[in-house]
């Protein structure tokens, strides 16, 4: 797909498991809390009932009441306790919160960041997560500045509603035909896409959390990337002099 004219203005990404690795503290705190209540479960299998809960939620309070992400990820986590016969507790979530600090980047994101700046093109980071944690995981950039950083708690819209996508698109002066979205998350792409902006849908091999990609009656992104370079590459073709 080669879209004519100096696009994109600006790439617009997702946090979690697109720039950053947040799927470590997830197996990791699934793994202290199966030893903690002495659990049998298959840490996978815990991991990925915890993570469809959440993104269930997640969904849900998309459409009705702004919930920061740690309170989802309490409540999903009590559901996947129930769902594997395990007598855990709210608070447990701590082993999850206390791990945001370990977020680490993936090894192409600060490089390709860079490149996509150097070719004129602004690049914003917006995420669900909440402020307090995204500072935290844009802290680890070693050079890079992103244009724009931002989270669904200042917009108190969470994602995958139209409406927080176009908050950001209004804080920056951008139209959504300006923009490319790029996010690993299947509903975070079809969020975008419904506000208007083309997108990509990162497949990342390494940091997905949960098995399943789609939903039925999911569009297809208009670009498939494996690596933040593709997404490079596709500024490269379509930014004409």
């Amino acid at each position: 797909m080669a879209i004519q004219g100096r696009w994109p203005r600006a790439i617009f990404y997702d946090s979690k498991t697109t720039l950053f690795d947040w799927a470590g503290a997830w197996n990791r705190a699934a793994r202290t809390l199966l030893a903690r209540h002495g659990a049998s479960a298959d840490p996978a299998a815990f991991v990925e009932t915890w993570v469809r809960q959440f993104e269930a939620l997640h969904r849900r309070a998309a459409f009705f009441r702004y919930t920061q992400v740690t309170e989802l990820a309490r409540e999903a986590l009590m559901n996947a306790y129930r769902m594997h016969g395990i007598d855990g507790l709210p608070e447990d979530v701590s082993a999850f919160t206390s791990l945001q600090s370990e977020v680490e980047l993936f090894p192409d994101t600060e490089q390709a960041l860079q490149d996509q700046q150097d070719l004129g093109v602004k690049i914003f980071i917006y995420s669900d997560v909440e402020t307090r944690y995204l500072d935290m995981y844009v802290s680890k950039f070693r050079r890079f500045r992103a244009d724009f950083v931002g989270t669904t708690e200042q917009a108190q819209v969470a994602k995958p509603n139209p409406r927080t996508y176009r908050w950001v698109l209004g804080r920056t002066g951008m139209e959504a035909r300006d923009v490319l979205y790029c996010a690993a998350p299947m509903f975070d792409v079809q969020g975008a896409m419904s506000a208007g902006m083309i997108a990509a849908w990162l497949r990342r091999p390494e940091g997905r959390l949960s098995k399943e990609t789609h939903q039925a009656g999911d569009l297809p992104a208009d670009f498939e990337v494996e690596s933040l370079h593709d997404v490079t590459r596709i500024v490269e073709r379509n930014r004409q002099p």
